[in-house]
């Protein structure tokens, strides 16, 4: 039995169904995968981007900054990788979660972009039922 992430609301400026206006940012949804053995879990986000030099795409847990929530580095945001797609560019950025414990299970972690264009979010929110027994190593 394995961790779904599941999308939240989030907010975009430019409808789901019609492709992105010039310079426009659209979110897509964060997928879940799995490094090494559970529970050390990545949440990948990515965004599409005609402007990516003036592009942020960021992780925030509970609205903060992820390395300010999680100074010891439990939590942490990989590198922006951009990958050009015709006129546009697809920019990735992980989350890497050392230990997925209840802590982790409770926070909100939301993927961010924003660009001359606008601002999207999405949330990766854990299923209720899929949070990890209390037990060594655990939590």
């Amino acid at each position: 039995r394995g961790l779904a992430a599941h999308p939240g609301t989030g907010s975009s400026r430019s409808p789901r169904s019609a492709p992105p206006p010039p310079g426009a940012a659209a979110l897509q949804l964060p997928s879940v995968t799995f490094l090494g053995v559970p529970p050390h879990v990545t949440v990948s986000c990515t965004a599409l981007s005609s402007l990516p030099d003036l592009t942020l795409l960021y992780w925030l847990g509970n609205g903060s900054f992820v390395e300010k929530l999680y100074p010891d580095g439990a939590v942490r945001e990989g590198m922006v990788v951009e990958e050009p797609r015709g006129s546009a560019t697809v920019l990735h950025r992980d989350l890497h979660i050392g230990s997925l414990g209840a802590r982790e299970l409770r926070t909100n972690f939301t993927c961010v972009v924003l660009s001359p264009a606008g601002f999207a979010a999405r949330q990766a929110r854990w299923a209720p039922d899929e949070a990890p027994a209390e037990g060594p190593g655990l939590g």
